[in-house]
C-alpha cells in the first residue's frame, strides 16, 4: 500500500481566544491511536479572509503524519471531529503522495 505525508496545521486558539491545548492534547491521542505515530514540526503564523471578508490571523502547530493512501478518509474524519470542537472555519490539510518515505531502522 503506498504511503502518503499528510501535513496539516492546528490552531493554538479558536476564533474567540480561548487556548485549545487540552483539545490538541486530546487529537494527539486520537492520532498515535490510529497511526501509531505523528510528529509535531513546529510552529507557523498566517492570515487568511474570513467569509465575512475580514483578515484573521492565526498560529498553529504543525503536525506530519505518514499512513497508507487509502487511510486517508479516516485521518480527515479525525480532523473534522477536531474542528467541530471548536469555532474554526476550517483546518488546512496538505497531501504529499509520491514522495519517498524511509524508516531506517
Amino acid at each position: 500500500m503506498p504511503k502518503v505525508k499528510a501535513i496539516f496545521y492546528i490552531p493554538l486558539k479558536d476564533n474567540d481566544g480561548q487556548a485549545l491545548r487540552e483539545k490538541i492534547d486530546e487529537l494527539e491521542f486520537v492520532l498515535y491511536a490510529h497511526f501509531v505515530g505523528w510528529t509535531k514540526h513546529g510552529i507557523a503564523t498566517g492570515a487568511f479572509q474570513m467569509p465575512d471578508g475580514s483578515r484573521s490571523e492565526d498560529t498553529h502547530l504543525v503536525f506530519y503524519v505518514v499512513l497508507d493512501d487509502a487511510r486517508l478518509s479516516e485521518l480527515r474524519e479525525i480532523l473534522l471531529e477536531f474542528k467541530k470542537s471548536t469555532l474554526q472555519e476550517s483546518i488546512y490539510l496538505e497531501v504529499q503522495r509520491f514522495v519517498d518515505i524511509e524508516f531506517l531502522k
